[in-house]
């Protein structure tokens, strides 16, 4: 069917589509989902087993090795992590990016029924394995309560679970998290002088309260035809039941609790977390959004129900808002919003400018519906707004009108030549359907490893390409069918005038001989352009290059470490005066610290650390965007001047895969002392490089193990259990726990300590009374057979069941990351031989490039094939591809031209721009060769059909690109993209004078086209 011709006989079926896609594409516009980023599933889940008592080795042997071994045996597990703690097993397991959405919770069902598998061969004394498959939620919307003296946590927390309450049930909101809650427990401080005094044991206190603690079930009583439960009662209902407690010496004495006991109700010491908002005890509350719903919108509804709360309040309690995710991806929708109008508007200026005002009207009406129809298919794709896709709207904008600049201008010479407008139109859009279909599916295919690539920092562009495919594919149909239409009464024919060559103008002219120079000397010609390829690459190397560019925004972040052994209390120390200085900065307003873990991840691409008592997160919000840089810069000098114990690892926000160092090398095997050495080895080598700092290894510094060995001959005689040793040295350091205390809505623990808890050191812990099962008193150093003091490794971390130990740096301030790693891994490589049975393994920033490369990689053979048969089908012979597939790699000297004369670093970005430039310069190669061959078959001598198609496509082509160029102007000063946007300016300009100037030359040389007599004269 010819659609031009349809189009022009049938109208009004083409007005009601066209009106269908105008608006609809309205409607959608404000019913899509809006969010900041891109979102996409993070594949991986945590398992965390705790195992009192035990040390790392055991918790790796005994807990860790287990499940990893069970766990490994599912579909598609990609890695495991493991962590082994004093006490606590902490496993990762990320599944192979390729898994599909939809199957992740059929894959999160099969990890339970493993973990359920291997639960009966745990440890006796192990607690059940927990499995959290919500690792990677979002919590966007983040707040932080704080609350100024004269408020107690409780209060806070009842005011913190009252807005989680509230809030869960708005519309869009999936879940409410609560960080910094402080545990309350219940504390029974008794003096062990008293105890012993009284001929009262610690052990008899403990069996005492546990027995009276416990629900026990009373059973039922068949009464006649009814059935009566009976219950029991008398658990402790508040503190004063626990305080008259009766407890009986070994001599009959009875005694009540209270009389020798210190019952009061707190907070466990030391807490697990803390948080700090604007220097006031706070707790954080994030809130993740349907990922599905639009987060502007809910945003607006949780804003109103929290207004609803506010007065309730208290004054001195105030709810701070902390990261926006609804109000950032508004700002950052609004501002590609404007950015893609200012694009149109370019476009449609520069049409009218250079090929008039009708034909920019007709050019502009479609670059129109192209958008339109884009949003309404997204809409039913369930493909939201985000950076991503309106970055993909910006990127087709100058290829959105290709088609149509094609069909205009070959209607528009038609019509100078004296052919009637209808056949003109009918004509111009009919003889190059077919290449210009060509030509939009290898644009669309250029972008195909993308949407192909199995890995999360592709899944976050593929709206990109989701974007170009619909609107490339939708410019192609209105080129066919609205063009011509639309061109039957805005165009217009002026019948007297006399018929003309529209290329007899002095500029063809001038064109046609620089032409014939460059084909006269064709040699030299493509011996020029491949010299400036070598020079180019030559640059390239020398260029600054950053995976990932740092966002515009009014945040920073720094995650803090203080050295292993330090307590949470250490970091609040240290924590709090960095907090004051941050706070007397001008520009700063809001500063949150959380300690002993991550906050909830109100951001995507952030690291999670904890539970580690020696850990802080830092979270700075400035006033204004333009001053985040500066005051970062600061924070991290100041930091590393003032606080020598503090490793701050400070940044702006990227939209990068999160990674504990930008460099590391890493060592695989089983020995900790081998793995040690080798270690220790790259550090030094590290040391030695001036481009790199903050080094360290993956599992921290030895931290203090004092170790009393319980004596197998002392104590059985004294009668004095292991455990009841370890009981005791428990209940006088950080107290015993007795049972669970239920206040409201919470389950207390009961704890017993001693009341000179702090009294006890290292020193007199040697004297610290133990008791037998008889009652009498033995000082611990007489239970034991030796006590010593040893430094061991908190940590023991694993990669895919095998120990690994990683030493750690990231480059200095200003220094190049690609050049720094490549300096570390050369001198590791060449000073380090690895034992028989260890390996080394890079990590980092560079594994996550390389994997993301490689996933790109992996389908780019794809892309190439259906590229070369793409043109195979539209020429039929295999030179003709060839010489446009030649064409391609010299963009390379655009590109770096564009990134040198802008400043910007080549990024993942940058490589997509690369990868659209490649599908934009074959179409542009294949509109000019299938002219070459249209001429031709009119009868052309081969060297008149070379110069007369390329004069013919001078237009179409500058045009197109320039359009394309223009148009990503918007783009070049956005922090994400512009690195992508100099990349396509440059490349797109060199790839269009390597079409009009290069490629007619590379043609001729293939097919041995030499200037007739004729045509000399």
């Amino acid at each position: 069917m010819n659609l031009p011709r349809y189009s022009l006989d049938n109208a009004k079926v083409i007005y009601f589509f066209l009106a269908l896609l105008l608006v609809g594409g309205l409607i959608s516009f404000g019913r899509l989902g809006k969010k900041e980023d891109s979102p996409f599933v993070i594949k991986s889940a945590s398992i965390v087993t705790r195992y009192p008592g035990a040390t790392p080795e055991e918790v790796e042997k005994l807990v860790t090795e287990p499940i990893g071994r069970e766990i490994q045996s599912m579909r598609r597990v990609y890695k495991i992590t493991s962590e082994s703690y004093y006490g606590l097993s902490k496993i990762m397991i990320e599944l192979d990016p390729a898994t599909p959405a939809d199957e992740m919770p059929q894959m999160w069902d099969e990890l339970r029924r493993k973990v359920l598998n291997i639960q009966p061969q745990m440890p006796q004394d192990a607690s059940p394995i927990s499995v959290s498959d919500d690792f990677g939620d979002v919590f966007g919307i983040y707040y932080g309560l704080s609350a100024g003296e004269g408020f107690t946590y409780e209060e806070m927390r009842g005011w913190a679970q009252r807005i989680k309450t509230a809030l869960v049930t708005v519309k869009g909101v999936q879940k409410v998290t609560l960080f910094g809650e402080q545990s309350g427990v219940v504390n029974v401080y008794v003096s062990l002088s008293t105890l012993n005094n009284l001929f009262i044991t610690p052990s008899e206190v403990i069996q005492t309260l546990q027995a009276q603690n416990t629900l026990v079930s009373s059973g039922e009583k068949l009464a006649g035809e009814m059935q009566i439960k009976l219950i029991e009662t008398g658990t402790y209902k508040n503190l004063d039941d626990i305080r008259d407690q009766i407890l009986t010496s070994s001599q009959g004495r009875q005694i009540r609790l209270g009389d020798i006991a210190r019952v009061e109700q707190g907070y466990a010491e030391p807490p697990s977390t803390l948080m700090l908002l604007n220097g006031r005890p706070a707790i954080g509350i994030g809130i993740s959004t349907d990922a599905s719903k639009d987060v502007v919108k809910t945003g607006k509804l949780i804003e109103e129900r929290l207004g609803t709360l506010m007065p309730l309040i208290p004054i001195g309690i105030d709810l701070v808002t902390l990261y926006p995710e609804n109000r950032i991806a508004q700002e950052a929708n609004n501002a590609f919003v404007i950015n893609l109008l200012e694009s149109v508007a370019i476009v449609i200026a520069l049409i009218m400018l250079i090929m008039g005002l009708r034909s920019g009207m007709l050019i502009g009406s479609s670059l129109i519906f192209s958008i339109g129809g884009t949003l309404l298919i997204m809409q039913f794709l369930g493909v939201g707004l985000n950076r991503t896709s309106l970055a993909g709207f910006i990127i087709a904008m100058g290829m959105l009108v290709d088609n149509a600049i094609v069909v205009t201008d070959n209607a528009r010479n038609g019509m100078l030549r004296g052919v009637a407008r209808r056949k003109a139109l009918i004509d111009g859009a009919t003889g190059p359907q077919w290449g210009l279909l060509g030509a939009t599916f290898i644009a669309v295919c250029s972008f195909l490893p993308l949407y192909l690539a199995p890995s999360a920092v592709a899944e976050i562009v593929k709206p990109l390409f989701v974007v170009l495919a619909i609107s490339l594919t939708l410019s192609w149909v209105l080129a066919l069918t609205q063009t011509p239409l639309f061109g039957e009464f805005i165009l217009k024919q002026d019948t007297a005038a006399e018929p003309r060559d529209p290329y007899a103008g002095k500029f063809y002219r001038r064109f046609d001989r620089l032409l014939e120079r460059l084909i006269a000397r064709r040699y030299l010609t493509v011996g020029i352009v491949a010299g400036l390829f070598a020079v180019s690459l030559l640059v390239m190397g020398a260029l600054p290059q950053n995976f990932f560019p740092n966002l515009d925004k009014p945040y920073f972040k720094a995650d803090c470490f203080l050295p292993d052994g330090y307590n949470i209390r250490d970091t609040e120390r240290n924590m709090a005066g960095i907090e004051t200085w941050l706070r007397q900065q001008p520009s700063v307003r809001n500063v949150s610290v959380t300690m002993g873990a991550s906050p909830p991840r109100y951001y995507l691409a952030s690291t999670s650390f904890g539970p580690k008592p020696n850990f802080a997160n830092i979270l700075v919000e400035l006033t204004t965007k333009d001053s985040t840089a500066a005051v970062e810069e600061r924070f991290n000098r100041y930091v590393r001047e003032n606080y020598p114990d503090v490793l701050a690892r400070s940044s702006l926000f990227k939209l990068s895969p999160a990674v504990e160092a930008a460099i590391e090398i890493g060592f695989i095997g089983s020995n900790i002392d081998t793995l040690v050495k080798l270690t220790t080895q790259a550090q030094e080598i590290m040391r030695g490089i001036p481009a790199v700092g903050d080094i360290r290894n993956s599992w921290g510094n030895p931290v203090p193990v004092w170790t009393p060995v319980y004596s197998q001959e002392k104590g059985p005689r004294m009668g004095i259990s292991r455990s009841a040793m370890a009981r005791e040295m428990n209940f006088a350091t950080s107290g015993f726990p007795l049972g669970e205390y239920r206040h409201e809505d919470q389950f207390l623990p009961i704890v017993l300590a001693d009341e000179n808890q702090e009294g006890f050191n290292l020193n007199n812990l040697r004297s610290l009374p133990i008791y037998s099962a008889s009652g009498n008193v033995y000082p611990l150093e007489s239970v034991v057979d030796s006590v010593y003091l040893s430094y061991h490794y908190n940590v023991i971390k694993r990669y895919n069941r095998e120990r690994v130990m990683m030493a750690q740096c990231d480059p200095v301030r200003g220094a190049n990351t690609k050049a720094a790693f490549t300096e570390v891994l050369k001198q590791v490589r060449e000073k380090i031989s690895l034992p028989e049975g260890y390996r080394m393994q890079v990590f980092g920033e560079e594994q996550s490039q390389e994997e993301s490369n490689a996933a790109l990689a992996a389908n780019m053979p794809l892309t190439f094939i259906l590229i070369f048969i793409t043109l195979l089908l539209l020429f039929r012979a295999y030179k003709k591809p060839i010489v446009i597939l030649l064409m391609v790699p010299m963009i390379f000297i655009g590109v770096v031209a564009g990134l040198v004369v802008t400043g910007k670093q080549f990024d993942f970005f940058a490589m997509l721009g690369l990868l659209g430039l490649v599908g934009m310069n074959i179409k542009n190669a294949i509109v000019l060769v299938d002219q070459i061959g249209v001429e031709t078959s009119s009868g052309k001598s081969p060297y008149e059909a070379v110069t007369i198609a390329t004069r013919s496509r001078i237009v179409p082509v500058m045009m197109a690109s320039g359009t394309t160029i223009l148009g990503m102007l918007p783009l070049l000063f956005d922090s994400m993209f512009g690195g992508m946007a100099a990349t396509i300016m440059g490349g797109l300009l060199v790839a269009s004078l390597l079409t009009l100037l290069v490629l007619p030359v590379t043609y001729c040389i293939f097919f041995r086209i030499y200037p007739t007599k004729e045509t000399n004269s």
